[in-house]
């Protein structure tokens, strides 16, 4: 593994000795208070001063060394596990002219920046992460040549956010294996709320069933690199970039490293659907155990089993071969009697035949089926429909404002209303063939009141023009 090719080979020996909670609590508390906050290279002495402070400020029972013998003095204390970290390859001497500096060592310095991320516990936002994708997809698409770096941006996000998603969903299943784990009804109730309730439901799994449900982006997603991977244009101009910056050999390989990470990014968020659906089952699971423990709660307490168990554990547990029993406990009814005989199942009555007739449809309910596609033909709107109002209403004019263009039917009034949109509907398909422009004034007919607008047929020079530049 490269991990271990790079990193010290006895890095881990602090962390792995008896003393290893004390060490980590060090070495994070260098790598916040001395390392990072520190713009020049601290001094030998100052290091080993950090240390003595932070020994200080712990128990005597916790600030212990593994090789720390009953007698020894604070600042020898500081020395050895300066001494140890540096022989162990987390802290590097090296001279500048007669001082002894110390900093962290390279490859050790990464793997406890990401120790620093574990302690903190930073809980990731699903909205910005979704977000920051879609974002990072549509930057590399404006302007490929300079921003292709976002590219590889949103793959990174896209990976972070299905491991954060999978670590939630392990993390509920060990949940629920904890919880049927417990053997009394306080620790399964202790453990609910403490593992599941407190952990994921307030934190993470609420965050997935709120009203701003960061999943809305996820089809912009899919669609976005879907669009950018049927361009042939884009993915040259990206993997030439890939090529220039050094993220590929040549072209022709920046290309394909594009369009890879393209596709891992639609198959991310196409299979985020089917994480949800394994968290949502194991929530299910999990409150439904709760639920049943509750709802028999009295009934597990009060069984006649659980007192004959903790009977027969009283009389294994007897040193003496005789134990003395008083009258008065012993029952006077047997622990099991006819009372507890199950009643016997009733058979179930014989299946009737019935006799299945076809019958005629309701002509009320045909008319409302009839009624109700002809009411969605008439308010759904489409590009022919529009393209159909405005070649009659223009004519033979290249221009028309809103206010003389003609409205007789329903139809022709449901197309009006939507024409101030053309820049935006059927994806631009419109806006390449017409130019509308708003004004300050506004227009008012039998049908409504709005603002106004002029409409003209672009010209065909213009038309190239705009289609060159959406390309």
């Amino acid at each position: 593994m490269p991990l271990f090719d790079v990193l010290p080979p006895d890095l881990f020996k602090p962390l792995a000795s008896s003393s290893r909670r004390l060490y980590a609590d060090l070495l994070l508390h260098l790598h916040h208070r001395t390392f990072t906050l520190s713009g020049a290279v601290p001094r030998r002495a100052d290091v080993i001063a950090e240390i003595d402070a932070f020994l200080a400020r712990r128990a005597p029972e916790d600030a212990r060394l593994e090789d720390e013998g009953p007698n020894t003095k604070a600042e020898e204390r500081a020395r050895t596990a300066y001494e140890r970290l540096v022989e162990t390859g987390w802290l590097v001497e090296y001279r500048e002219r007669y001082l002894k500096l110390v900093d962290l060592d390279p490859e050790a310095s990464g793997l406890l920046h990401l120790l620093a991320d574990i302690e903190r516990g930073d809980t990731l936002s699903y909205g910005g992460a979704v977000l920051g994708v879609l974002s990072a997809l549509e930057s590399a698409a404006s302007d490929p040549a300079e921003r292709s770096e976002n590219l590889r941006n949103a793959l990174r996000g896209a990976n972070e956010f299905m491991t954060h998603m999978r670590t939630v969903s392990v993390s509920l299943r060990q949940a629920e294996e904890r919880i049927l784990r417990q053997p009394s009804l306080r620790e399964v109730f202790r453990h609910f709320f403490e593992s599941f309730v407190e952990r994921h439901l307030i934190r993470d799994f609420k965050t997935l069933h709120t009203r701003d449900n960061p999943f809305r982006f996820r089809g912009g997603i899919i669609r976005q690199a879907s669009v950018m991977g049927e361009s042939a244009e884009l993915v040259a101009a990206l993997g030439a970039a890939y090529a220039r910056e050094g993220r590929a050999l040549d072209a022709a390989s920046g290309e394909a490293r594009v369009r890879e990470e393209l596709g891992i990014v639609s198959a991310v968020f196409e299979a985020a659907e089917e994480h949800l659906a394994g968290i949502d089952a194991t929530v299910a699971r999990i409150e439904r155990r709760i639920a049943n423990t509750a709802r028999y709660m009295d009934r597990i307490q009060h069984r006649s089993e659980v007192g004959l168990v903790d009977a027969m554990k009283a009389v294994a547990a007897a040193k003496s071969d005789e134990i003395p029993v008083s009258a008065a406990l012993l029952p006077r009814i047997l622990p099991l009697g006819p009372v507890h005989i199950p009643a016997p199942r009733r058979e179930k009555p014989a299946i009737t035949r019935t006799v299945l007739t076809d019958r005629a449809p309701d002509p009320a309910a045909l008319r409302y089926a009839r009624a109700k596609e002809e009411y969605v033909r008439r308010t759904r709107v489409t590009p022919e429909r529009l393209t159909t109002y405005l070649e009659g209403a223009l004519a033979e004019r290249g221009e028309m404002r809103g206010r003389d263009m003609p409205i007789g039917s329903v139809d022709d009034f449901v197309a009006f209303q939507r024409l101030r949109e053309i820049p935006s509907i059927f994806n631009g398909a419109l806006a390449k063939r017409y130019e509308i422009v708003l004004l300050t004034e506004r227009c008012a007919n039998d049908w409504i009141s709005c603002q106004d607008f002029l409409i003209r047929r672009r010209e065909p020079a213009d038309t190239g023009e705009a289609s060159q530049n959406a390309a």
